[in-house]
């Protein structure tokens, strides 16, 4: 009995060490928040070079990305990205997706998001919502579709197209009327 459970210890503490060896200090930096989400990450990145290309770089950075559906996002806003938090020595924000999106748009949506990501990754002076807010003051422009203090950039529009146009040569996936994922 002794034996049985040092090796079950052994083979949990190599497991956990490998495990711990291929993640990056603080865990994965896209944090997908349910299913949906994941499986667009999954297919972005399989689908669109510059979707995995934008992981890979967020991957390498000091920004944690939450990445949810939110249903209650203005029908006119396909995402947003809001600051969270920053402890531990990571910067924390959250990628919200519109829950209207079909699924090779809410692909597109999040490269969109993403790049946003890296645009906070590029500029270590952002630590809060304020400075957050300096950031898209000097690099983007107004956007009147996103709350007051709504901020646009030309190179997050861009690659958002860019993705779209990279997953417009791979098989789409869609969600059907059940809410069950399926391949077209």
């Amino acid at each position: 009995m002794r034996l049985l459970l040092s090796v079950a210890l052994s083979a949990a503490l190599f497991a956990s060490t490998a495990f711990a060896a291929r993640m990056p200090d603080g865990g994965p930096r896209i944090r997908p928040q349910d299913n949906r989400i994941k499986q667009v990450l999954q297919e972005g990145v399989e689908r669109s070079a510059t979707f995995k290309a934008l992981v890979d770089r967020i991957e390498a950075g000091d920004v944690i990305v939450y990445v949810a559906v939110n249903p209650l996002l203005k029908s006119s806003l396909s995402g947003a990205l809001t600051w969270m938090t920053q402890a531990g020595g990571f910067r924390y924000v959250r990628a919200s997706i519109s829950s209207d999106l079909l699924f090779d748009q809410m692909i597109a949506t999040v490269a969109h998001e993403l790049q946003h990501a890296l645009e906070v990754i590029g500029d270590t002076s952002v630590r809060d919502e304020k400075t957050l807010i300096a950031l898209y003051r000097r690099i983007g422009h107004e956007n009147p579709n996103i709350r007051p203090l709504g901020w646009e950039t030309v190179a997050a529009q861009e690659t958002g197209w860019k993705v779209r146009r990279e997953i417009a040569s791979v098989p789409a996936a869609a969600l059907s009327r059940t809410g069950a994922w399926t391949r077209s």
